[in-house]
């Protein structure tokens, strides 16, 4: 069986930035992953630059934000791997990265820790 690692992205294109969460956050996680994760980003800068994304001025005037000023259309997202919230301690990964969209969603910050799995499965289920 191998092992399974609970990563998702937000793309916060006004920022230029991407937020990375990591369900297993650890060195040997982000080392393993840091570089796969940074050639994705750097393909959907290059993806939005050549599909004329940013041209389309009709909901945001991308040349006057200071994240896109002094900057290559192509240039890379700054990455950032958020810190500091609940870590699985088992093989949970698909279950906490739903609990922390769930909480991302309603507008709440991802706590550090006190993620209780068990109640949290009991409510989805009782959602179901």
């Amino acid at each position: 069986m191998g092992s399974f690692i609970g990563v998702f992205s937000i793309v916060i294109l006004k920022e230029r930035c991407i937020k990375v969460y990591d369900s297993m956050s650890s060195s040997r996680t982000n080392r393993k992953f840091s570089f796969e994760i940074q050639k994705l980003f750097k393909i959907l800068s290059k993806y939005l630059e050549s599909s004329g994304f940013f041209e389309q001025n009709d909901r945001t005037n991308w040349s006057v934000l200071e994240s896109y000023q002094g900057r290559k259309k192509s240039h890379p997202f700054e990455v950032k791997c958020v810190t500091d919230i609940a870590q699985q301690t088992s093989n949970n990964c698909g279950f906490f990265v739903v609990v922390y969209v769930e909480f991302l969603n309603d507008g709440l910050q991802i706590p550090p820790y006190g993620i209780i799995s068990q109640y949290l499965r009991m409510r989805y289920v009782s959602l179901l």
